[in-house]
């Protein structure tokens, strides 16, 4: 935690540091101030909970998955070799809801800096909109924004739905593998049910 935010404070001085440098015409060209703001105080966000929280967490993935295939061989290895098959489906499931949903977060991101940007400025310089009778522009001008914003926030659903189906299909594929094959070594393999039982629990666990 204290790593998170020693770098994420650092990252956050770099870069408004860096934007000061820029030439006016950067900020009218290549950014905006919604994203610039955005980009502040969201993606250092972002930095500040992965090398906080997310180095934690991945200790925990890690021990909690060996820990779970030793448990799991020592139960049953037969078992345990057959659900191991089940692991890259699970990895490759992963890794394209997480992908999916970076795209769509991303995009959402853009249309929300946008839809704040025109709040900003309308606001900011409200006075000049009164004087030139511009509130009902604005006011389109927003909607519009909104409506893009909208649009990608259901594209964000959309995405997560698919991307959670994508992930709990092989999962369940895995459950169902996992019931089979136990019952056959239960029959065959002299297997007793708490050893089944505890190879899938272990081995389901640690690989989630």
């Amino acid at each position: 935690m204290v790593t998170g935010e020693r770098q994420s404070a650092g990252i956050r001085s770099l870069y408004l540091r860096t934007l000061l440098r820029q030439e006016i015409g950067f900020f009218d060209t290549e950014t905006n101030t919604g994203e610039i703001i955005g980009r502040m105080s969201g993606d250092t966000f972002f930095i500040q909970d992965a090398m906080g929280k997310m180095v934690g967490k991945f200790m925990q993935v890690v021990a909690s998955f060996f820990g779970g295939l030793v448990i799991a061989l020592i139960k049953g290895w037969l078992i345990t070799l057959v659900l191991l098959c089940s692991i890259p489906p699970l990895v490759i499931s992963t890794t394209i809801m997480i992908v999916i949903l970076a795209k769509m977060t991303s995009h959402g991101q853009r249309a929300y800096s946008l839809a704040r940007t025109v709040a900003e400025q309308a606001i900011g310089s409200i006075r000049t909109v009164e004087s030139f009778s511009g509130e009902r522009q604005a006011i389109n001008t927003y909607k519009k924004s909104l409506i893009k914003a909208y649009r990608s926030g259901v594209q964000v659903g959309l995405a997560l739905g698919l991307g959670l189906g994508v992930f709990l299909f092989p999962m369940y594929i895995t459950y169902a593998l996992a019931t089979w094959y136990g019952a056959e070594t239960i029959i065959h393999k002299g297997y007793t049910g708490g050893q089944v039982l505890n190879c899938i629990t272990a081995m389901l666990t640690g690989s989630l």
